[in-house]
């Protein structure tokens, strides 16, 4: 097959669709290196994680309307079979007589919590997201979640739409060396046992709750809590809550940090707590289940759907209850280790050859 990726955020973006999208791309050329792959971008045409080797072109499309007009003659001269756009879009002018046109839809976000968003972004992402979707032969939607978001909100046909999970960047996959993770401790000013929230500091990551849970927790004194994500002005709350309950030196607020060492700060931590409000899929809940860390996450929406039986599901608005759950399992290794050993059948689910052998079935059924 000839495959074609609107592969902007592969390129351009080191988190996020950015991982998804080099997690497809690299799974393909590993696994299924006789198809011949062709990545479009728009300025951008390197990636130090993004493999290349025979099977793989890069056609650099440039941006504004000349971009716009060569992406168009692009993918008609190069014949493609398939065309799959990584991140919630797919290129003007994509539709032609051969080619089939996939989309992965991570969340609708924007719709279901607008609050959240801009008003011209949101109104932004909720056009590009409804021309995908009708032109796209398939949609790939990355949970059941976000399956019954499109069909609620966008009336997108049930059997439009394919759920194919992802899985979480390679990096969490390998194990480190205690002395490895210690010295990752020591970079960070972690000083006891902990427990790790991962995610940017935004409302609806929910940290003010961990925060109250943890400050009512009997486990606060023995260990300490640490937030590893980007900073917004969501923070001033959270600063705030620390100083007024006196938990500074018990507090660690990590905002700039090397990705490569966050599965070393996951394979520190004691427990993994991860109360969003929701999302599309829940990335840091597998990234904890790879680095053999119990979870407690949200009941609502996606999260289930990656962490199965082998994690704690709490109301993400009831700080008690996070708080019963936290010292459950810090204070009852025998619970702590079984969380753990489900996980390690649990994250199975989402091997990364697993989940591309997939992906290439949905494309031969175009």
């Amino acid at each position: 097959m000839r495959i074609g990726f609107d592969a902007k955020r592969a390129f351009r973006n080191n988190t996020g669709l950015g991982n998804y999208s080099r997690f497809i791309i690299n799974g393909l050329i590993e696994f299924y290196p006789e198809n011949k792959y062709f990545l479009f971008s728009n300025g951008h045409a390197k990636h130090p994680e993004l493999k290349h080797s025979a099977p793989i072109e890069t056609i650099n499309i440039g941006n504004g309307i000349l971009g716009t007009l060569k992406r168009a003659i692009s993918y008609g001269n190069k014949n493609l079979d398939i065309l799959h756009g990584l991140s919630n879009e797919l290129p003007f002018f994509a539709k032609n007589g051969k080619t089939k046109l996939i989309v992965s839809i991570h969340d609708l976000l924007f719709i279901r919590f607008p609050e959240f968003y801009p008003f011209f972004d949101r109104h932004i992402y909720l056009a590009k997201t409804k021309r995908a979707c009708a032109q796209a032969d398939v949609i790939i939607a990355i949970s059941e979640q976000t399956k019954q978001d499109l069909i609620e909100f966008l009336k997108i046909p049930a059997d439009k739409i394919i759920v194919h999970y992802q899985s979480c960047h390679p990096q969490f996959w390998k194990y480190y060396s205690e002395a490895e993770i210690e010295t990752a401790r020591a970079k960070y000013g972690i000083t006891k046992p902990y427990i790790l929230q991962v995610g940017t500091l935004e409302n609806r990551k929910n940290a003010l709750l961990t925060l109250q849970a943890f400050n009512k927790s009997t486990s606060k004194n023995d260990f300490q809590l640490v937030f590893l994500g980007k900073k917004t002005a969501y923070c001033e709350d959270l600063y705030q809550f620390v100083t007024q309950n006196n938990l500074t030196n018990k507090v660690v607020f990590i905002h700039h940090s090397d990705f490569s060492d966050f599965p070393l700060l996951y394979q520190g931590a004691k427990l993994s707590v991860y109360p969003s409000l929701f999302e599309g899929f829940g990335i840091p809940v597998l990234e904890a289940l790879c680095s053999n860390v119990p979870v407690i996450t949200s009941k609502d929406g996606c999260f289930v759907e990656v962490g199965g039986d082998a994690v704690i599901y709490i109301d993400p608005r009831n700080s008690d209850e996070l708080q019963n759950e936290i010292d459950n399992i810090l204070t009852n290794e025998d619970f702590r280790l079984t969380l753990i050993e489900k996980g390690r059948i649990q994250k199975e689910k989402f091997v990364p050859q697993k989940l591309i052998n997939e992906l290439i079935e949905i494309y031969k059924g175009l």
